[in-house]
Order: structure tokens, then sequence, then C-alpha cells
């Protein structure tokens, strides 16, 4: 249903003018159709430009300006010369979807904006082939698993979602993406993925010192994107469970 509903995507984007080596701007809520849009920006070949809903407007324009976007997919108008663009409905069974020429491995896949907290945000763009290369080389260390349910909470703007989405979409495994109100509900987290039977977190050290760590479902734990102390790793490593930072 996923890949049928995300061809759509890419099959409207592609009517719509989208071509493979175009960038394509992305300023929507969480949730399903938030990974319905980047697959379908994906198999149309252009390279999606991630930004968190909660950005402001000018600094969205500021980045999509930058990286000459041909088009972006909000809810919301914004001051730019390129079209907005909606998320499909899902199709019906018997609707008739043609599947776009793809993009080839040194297109660009993505590309993250930094922070800013420099001044000016800065633009990396990451290849198909770059992105493939992680995915793969990291599954052969955390080996997740079809059966596994992958706990979905990081901005798609941040790197992480990669880890998050990717490498469960390559495995097989069930994503449970958290909606905005959930994702900010740190207190509450740890039983939202005892709820959820969450066997697969990836997070930052910093959140798990501030989570309970009883969560049994839990066989493997990710952690990464700032320095791990020893303290968390003594609560969160247990011998039923994989603990990588």
């Amino acid at each position: 249903e996923l890949d049928r509903w995300s061809d759509a995507m890419a099959d409207y984007l592609s009517q719509k003018g989208i071509k493979p080596g175009d960038s394509v701007g992305l300023w929507w809520p969480r949730g399903m159709e938030l990974h319905i849009a980047v697959l379908g920006i994906v198999k149309a070949g252009a390279a999606y430009v991630p930004l968190d809903r909660e950005m402001p407007a000018e600094r969205v324009e500021t980045v999509l300006n930058e990286v000459g976007a041909k088009g972006y997919i909000s809810q919301d108008k914004l001051n730019l010369g390129c079209p907005v663009f909606s998320v499909v409905p899902q199709p019906r069974p018997d609707e008739i979807i043609f599947i776009p020429p793809c993009a080839q491995p040194d297109n660009w896949a993505y590309v993250l904006y930094t922070s800013g907290s420099t001044g000016k945000p800065k633009g990396i763009p990451i290849a198909h082939r770059q992105i493939c290369h992680l995915i793969r080389a990291e599954q052969t260390v955390l080996e997740i698993h079809s059966h596994d349910r992958v706990y979905q909470g990081f901005s798609v703007s941040f790197d992480m979602w990669c880890e998050e989405v990717w490498i469960s979409y390559f495995a097989g495994a069930t994503l449970w993406v958290a909606d905005a109100a959930t994702a900010k509900s740190i207190d509450e987290l740890d039983e939202v993925l005892r709820h959820q039977r969450i066997t697969v977190l990836h997070a930052v050290p910093s959140l798990l010192a501030v989570m309970d760590d009883d969560v049994p479902s839990l066989r493997i734990v990710n952690a990464g994107g700032e320095a791990c102390t020893s303290q968390v790793l003594s609560r969160w490593s247990i011998p039923s469970r994989k603990f990588y930072n």
C-alpha cells in the first residue's frame, strides 16, 4: 500500500514537471503523508529538501530559494517563485499509475540544512550512492528484522531520521510514526514504547538520560548525535538488549 501510494505521488510530481535532478522542498506535518511525500519525491528522481514544520516560513523560503527548489510540498503558500504541491490521496485499486524515470546513483537523494547556529544555514547534499551505502553498512551492524517495530520520533530535517526510516524500509520492519504531540512528550515516551511494543529505538543519549529504562520490548537501542555518558550506558545496556553508540 505504501509502495503504490508513493508511486501515485511520484506520478503526480512527474506530471507537474518534476524530473530527475530537481530539488523539491518538503514542509509538511509529521505523519503518514510526510512519508508518502518523501518516497514520492525520491521515486520521481528528485531530491527532497526536508524542513521541520515548526520552522519559520521566512527561513523555509530562504532555504528553498538557495537550493533552487523546482517546487515544494506544503499545506501553506509561501512567498516563492515555484509551485506548491499537496500530498495526493491514496489511489483506488483500479487507478492506473505511471512510474516516472528513477534517479541515478550519483543524483542527490536529499539536502539537509544545518541549524545555522554559526550564522547562515548550510545545505549538505547527499547522493543516492551515499545513503544506500550507509543503510547497507549500518544494517550489517544493527541487524534490524522484518518483525521489529521501530519508533520514528526524529524530525525529517534531522539526519537520524534516515536511520529510523530508511533502514527500517530496507529491513521490512514496521515504523510507528509519532505525531507532533507524542514526539514532544518526553516524560510519556517510555509508556508509549511499552504500549506499542517498540523493539528498536534510535535516540540521542540526553533523551535516554531522562527516560525510564523499563521498556522490556526494546532489543536494540541506537544512541548517537552526542557523547554517551557511562550512567546512560549502565542503565540502558542490559544482557537482553543490544546498545550502540
